[in-house]
C-alpha cells in the first residue's frame, strides 16, 4: 500500500502531468472563456453587440437546432480526443528537445523571439496546407466537414475531420517541437494566443477593439476575412496574416473586388 501511494505520488508530480495540466489548463480557459461569451450573446439579444454580428442577414443558431445540435456531438468528441492525446505531444516536444517546466521564466526577449518563430511557422504551414484542403478531392475528402458552418461561431474553430486536425496540430507544433529549448511558460502563451486568434476568427463577429483586424487591418483580415472564407468557400487561406493570401491572390472582403 506504501508503494501505490509513493507511486501515485510521483506521478501527480512528473513533468508530464504538470505539463498535461499547464497545457489543458491554458486551453480550456481560454477557450471557454471565450466561447461562454459568444454563447451567451448568441442566446440573447443584445442590440449594442449584436450590430458587429458579419452575418446578419442569416438567424442566429438558436434558431438552427439540427445545426447546434451538430457543433454540441462534435465539440465533445474534439474534447475526448485533446484530453486523451495532449500526453503524446509532451514526449514529442523532448524527444526534438528539452522541454523546460521546473526552471526559472526565460527572458522576453527569448519570449518574444520564440512566440514570432511559432506565429511566422504556423501562419505559413497553415496557409499552404489550407490552400490544398480547397482542392476538390481533398476539400470533398476531408475539408468539407469544416464547412458545413457557413455561418461560424468559436466553437467551430475546432470542429473538423481528424485528418485535418492533425494538419491544423502540425501547423501549431512544428517549430515548438524543432526548437531545442524551450519552456512551459512559452508554450502556455502561444496557445493562449493561438485559441484567441481562432475562436476570434470564428466568432462571426467583427468586434473592435479585441480584434486584430481593428488594429492592423492591411496585414490581418482576423473574422472578417475568414468568416468571407466559411460563407463562400473560398479565399483568405491565412491563419494570423494575409500576407500569403495577398501574394497568391486569394485575399477577398467583397464577392465582387480584390482587397489591397
Amino acid at each position: 500500500m506504501n508503494t501505490t501511494q509513493l507511486s501515485s505520488k510521483s506521478f501527480f508530480q512528473s513533468d508530464l502531468w504538470l505539463f498535461y495540466i499547464y497545457l489543458i489548463g491554458t486551453f480550456q480557459c481560454i477557450f471557454w472563456s471565450c466561447n461562454s461569451f459568444l454563447i451567451f450573446i448568441e442566446l440573447y439579444d443584445f442590440p449594442s453587440i449584436d450590430k458587429y454580428r458579419i452575418q446578419k442577414h442569416k438567424k442566429k443558431l438558436r434558431f438552427q437546432p439540427d445545426l447546434v445540435k451538430l457543433m454540441i456531438k462534435e465539440t465533445i468528441r474534439h474534447q475526448i480526443s485533446f484530453f486523451v492525446l495532449t500526453p503524446l505531444l509532451y514526449y514529442l516536444l523532448n524527444y526534438f528537445g528539452y522541454l523546460d517546466i521546473h526552471g526559472p521564466r526565460p527572458s522576453w526577449l527569448t519570449i518574444v523571439y520564440q512566440l514570432m518563430l511559432f506565429i511566422l511557422s504556423e501562419d505559413a504551414i497553415f496557409f499552404w496546407t489550407h490552400y490544398f484542403l480547397h482542392t476538390p478531392w481533398l476539400y470533398k475528402t476531408i475539408h468539407k466537414k469544416h464547412h458545413v458552418y457557413t455561418q461560424p461561431t468559436g466553437v467551430v474553430s475546432v470542429l473538423s475531420d481528424p485528418w485535418e486536425s492533425l494538419q491544423n496540430q502540425i501547423a501549431i507544433w512544428f517549430m515548438p517541437v524543432l526548437l531545442k529549448e524551450k519552456h512551459i511558460f512559452t508554450l502556455c502563451l502561444w496557445i493562449a494566443i493561438r485559441v484567441y486568434q481562432t475562436v476570434n476568427a470564428h466568432s462571426g463577429y467583427n468586434f473592435p477593439y479585441i480584434s486584430t483586424q481593428y488594429w492592423v487591418p492591411w496585414i490581418m483580415s482576423g473574422a472578417l476575412g475568414h468568416d468571407f472564407h466559411h460563407q463562400h468557400g473560398k479565399w483568405n487561406y491565412g491563419s494570423f496574416f494575409n500576407v500569403w493570401d495577398r501574394l497568391m491572390n486569394t485575399h477577398r472582403l467583397s464577392i465582387n473586388t480584390k482587397q489591397y
